[in-house]
């Protein structure tokens, strides 16, 4: 805990049992210190990942596609060989397997020629344009959002996940809004005006400090030209607090020239007391929403799942399981290729493995999905 809130926690000493709201007080600023240190580390330790994920992982992502993209090539090449006699229900699946491969490439990654080359061979097969099943794909996508969540996303149809997830994000804050609209244009409840009652005394209490600040820093009040240069120093980061609501930082810049301390806390009314808890309630839960933003930021960008559960700490090794998965992929899809170049060896493997994945339930659009084969 840094020095300045650590002289804001207060103690009973000799006098009375500290309050409840005073416990809450010491419990808020000991949440925050750990927020605001899981925040930064999240900001490092995400950094570093990036950097690794770019230098490590890039590398055998790059590598993947390429002999995906000879997978696709050669199973191309399969389906044309008039000695590998292909049933009508072989030829369906290896379509179907050639497709899928197909649509990984074009949404990965990839350079553009690759592809445009994934293209041409998606629409071989596939008898319609990539465009055309992405946009059905995302009609499905959307109709399933909008029948769970009962929210309308308008006629537009999303050209992305990210531009669904987009459209989902508005939507729903377009409702809250209306909500809120709605609860403003009826008479509010008693407890609904407790609530605002509340809220405009906490403000007042954050606007408080910051006059006594603003007061106490105003360069006329300089003793000397020194004194003054530090006044003028002070109050950018005082107004920066007060814009923010960092009731804390206010609290700190007190402790600075002496405005405050455990003691005049101690001396706050319960009322000022739960006034002063409201607002770092308020803060803690920004900064918990941004830490939860830099958890989701950090999947989406590496292509893990979004409810991964993360911390800053658990990164390093999340970085070595990314290359050893990668890595076994890369050997399982090499494999996979030579089994693929003598053409009756490659229909006795993929017709076992067809077997194999209809048994289990499992042959299905999504089945490829990861990119590997099998």
């Amino acid at each position: 805990m840094s020095a300045a809130r650590h002289h804001l926690i207060v103690t009973p000493g000799d006098g009375p049992a500290l309050t409840p709201a005073q416990r809450r007080f010491n419990q808020l600023l000991q949440k925050i210190d750990k927020a605001r240190a899981l925040l930064q580390a999240w900001e490092e330790q995400g950094r570093l990942f990036a950097v690794g994920y770019a230098e490590r992982v890039g590398p055998l992502r790059a590598e993947l596609q390429g002999v995906q993209a000879q997978l696709v090539r050669r199973l191309e090449a399969l389906l044309a060989e008039r000695a590998a006699r292909w049933s009508k229900a072989d030829r369906r699946y290896l379509q179907e397997d050639l497709c899928d491969f197909a649509a990984a490439l074009i949404d990965s990654d990839a350079d553009e020629a690759l592809q445009a080359e994934m293209r041409a061979v998606f629409e071989r097969h596939a008898g319609h344009g990539f465009d055309e099943e992405k946009a059905d794909e995302m009609a499905a996508m959307k109709g399933m959002f909008e029948a769970v969540s009962g929210l309308d996303l308008g006629d537009e149809l999303p050209q992305s996940e990210e531009a669904l997830l987009r459209a989902a994000q508005q939507a729903m804050a377009a409702q809250q809004e209306e909500h809120a609209q709605q609860r403003a244009r009826r008479k509010p409840t008693q407890a609904e005006r407790r609530r605002q009652r509340e809220q405009a005394e906490a403000t007042q209490s954050l606007r408080e400090i910051y006059r006594k600040l603003a007061a106490a820093l105003h360069p006329d009040r300089a003793e000397d030209e020194a004194d003054r240069v530090r006044r003028n120093a002070l109050m950018p980061r005082v107004n920066q607090a007060y814009e923010a609501g960092d009731l804390l930082a206010l609290f700190a810049l007190q402790l600075e020239i002496e405005q405050v301390d455990a003691a005049h806390l101690a001396r706050a009314t319960a009322a000022r007391a739960q006034q002063y808890n409201r607002l770092l309630a308020e803060q803690l839960a920004q900064l918990e929403a941004e830490i939860e933003g830099q958890r989701v930021r950090l999947c989406l960008d590496h292509g893990l799942h979004p409810q991964l559960r993360l911390t800053p700490a658990a990164l390093g090794k999340l970085l070595q399981q990314e290359v050893a998965e990668h890595r076994s992929m890369l050997a399982e899809m090499r494999l996979d290729l030579k089994r693929l170049q003598d053409p009756a060896q490659a229909r006795a493997f993929l017709r076992a493995r067809w077997r194999e994945a209809q048994a289990d339930h499992l042959f299905d659009d999504d089945l490829f999905d990861d990119g590997r084969l099998f």
